[in-house]
């Protein structure tokens, strides 16, 4: 190793820091409750409502390790349903009584695999296949930020925001492409509140760049580990498919 080097790794080593934005990230994830926690966390329900525009919807979602999903909406007009098994993936399009699955289109399967992640991006992210680096300073909800580039496998990037203080995730940017345009969507975190020694978002508001109205959701309950079939994450025998 070249003399520069050795003082470089030396430097590091007495500032108990390492390079590039490792250091960062295991601090995000202490805040969130360190590794051992969230890895306990082997299933996750969530219940509360998501509101956009002038509608106001019930929320049910369930999680499952590895990378399972199930989420429901409740309409004046019947639910909205998305299952994700960890492979395959199927969604209503239109809410009813009995709602009718499609099969996931590619998008709306990297999506859900994003979403189905209960540890989220940061924690085993090299065995993921997600790139992270240092994207600079910011600010979030009048909060000074430290930011991260994340880059999913499927190409998708993410700029996380975490508070500069205690690092604890505000939130994060993502420019999707959506028919041909380049759409810049904003999530906030605004309550988060621990639960069996993890810290969750319960307060999450989106918004779309340019778009009149944004959506907010708001979790009431969350119960950590409950008992879950895996035939949950699948269409039922009896589910109209299409």
């Amino acid at each position: 190793m070249k003399p520069t080097r050795l003082l470089l790794a030396g430097a590091l080593a007495l500032a108990g820091c390492k390079p590039g934005p490792a250091r960062l990230v295991e601090q995000a994830i202490q805040a969130r409750g360190g590794v051992e926690r969230l890895h306990a966390v082997q299933s996750l329900r969530l219940i509360g409502t998501m509101a956009f525009g002038p509608v106001t919807a019930s929320l049910h979602v369930e999680f499952k390790r590895p990378g399972k999903m199930r989420m429901e909406l409740g309409l004046p007009e019947g639910t909205l349903l998305r299952l994700f098994d960890g492979t395959a993936g199927w969604t209503s399009k239109v809410a009813g009584v009995s709602p009718v699955l499609q099969p996931m289109s590619a998008a709306e399967l990297a999506s859900a695999r994003r979403e189905a992640d209960l540890d989220g991006p940061l924690v085993d992210s090299q065995r993921k296949g997600i790139r992270v680096a240092l994207a600079g300073r910011g600010e979030m909800s009048t909060r000074p930020t430290e930011a991260l580039d994340v880059v999913f496998p499927d190409g998708t990037v993410r700029r996380y925001q975490l508070d500069a203080a205690t690092h604890e995730p505000l939130g994060w940017q993502e420019t999707r492409d959506v028919d041909g345009r380049q759409l810049v969507e904003e999530t906030r975190f605004t309550a988060s509140r621990w639960v069996e020694g993890v810290l969750f978002p319960v307060g999450i508001d989106t918004t779309v760049q340019g778009a009149t109205s944004g959506r907010h959701i708001a979790i009431t309950s969350i119960e950590v580990n409950p008992l879950l079939d895996d035939a949950r994450f699948r269409p039922p025998p009896a589910t109209p498919t299409r």
